[in-house]
């Protein structure tokens, strides 16, 4: 690999040239949801107040059970974060289900990511939005648990940090695998996804306690309305 450059700043790359077509589920991009994205503006300001300012650098978002909005979350704060000029990697490390590619979809298709063998950090595709870059979960040749399990998934991870002001990492829930309690423990600091009248607290507190015992720290949760 070449010598890191400044945080934030590009590097050639050839998948800079995409264009890509946002969802409407960017409730920070859409108009017509101003209470949601108030709502992710605000816990923006308390992840750069609690948490960036202290300076922290990743945050991987985890969830007790699908269907809590746990990609929507994490996607929505990556792009909160960019258009206050924080320079931001968005990874999506759910290598079971990838998510990521229905909010941000590249008009022509995307190469292997989390999971190349080679080089993994030209796979990252820079300035999709000012500020904002995506790194997308790809396709799959290997178990999850070997890739996100491996040195070299940390070696990306520690990468990444040095690279961005701050990486946030959408991982799968841990009813589904163990994937999110790996990414979290390599990066540090975990921020649960719930959702009203969907997730249950015995599953939070379970997902809290095995969060903690692998290492990784609890910064806070995030509940979603039905």
């Amino acid at each position: 690999m070449s010598d890191p450059t400044p945080p934030g700043q590009p590097t050639a790359n050839p998948v800079d040239s995409l264009r890509y077509r946002f969802s409407p589920q960017l409730v920070t991009l859409a108009e017509g949801h101003p209470a949601e994205a108030e709502a992710v503006r605000t816990l923006r300001t308390h992840i750069i107040a609690r948490h960036i300012d202290d300076g922290r650098r990743g945050l991987a978002v985890c969830s007790a059970k699908p269907g809590v909005g746990c990609s929507f979350t994490a996607v929505n704060l990556a792009v909160a974060l960019s258009q206050v000029g924080v320079a931001t990697l968005i990874i999506d490390a759910d290598l079971r289900k990838p998510s990521l590619e229905s909010f941000i979809q590249p008009e022509a298709p995307k190469p292997r990511s989390v999971d190349a063998d080679r080089t993994p950090l030209e796979r990252i595709h820079q300035e999709v939005l000012p500020d904002l870059s995506v790194l997308y979960a790809g396709d799959l040749a290997r178990s999850s648990e070997e890739l996100l399990g491996g040195d070299n998934f940390r070696r990306l991870m520690e990468r990444c940090l040095r690279d961005f002001e701050f990486t946030i990492i959408d991982t799968p829930p841990a009813s589904d695998s163990s994937d999110g309690l790996r990414v979290a423990s390599v990066i540090g600091y975990a921020l649960v996804v719930a959702r009203t009248n969907v997730t249950l607290m015995k599953d939070v507190s379970q997902l809290a306690k095995q969060l903690q015992e692998d290492g990784a720290n609890l910064i806070g949760a995030v509940l979603n309305e039905t």
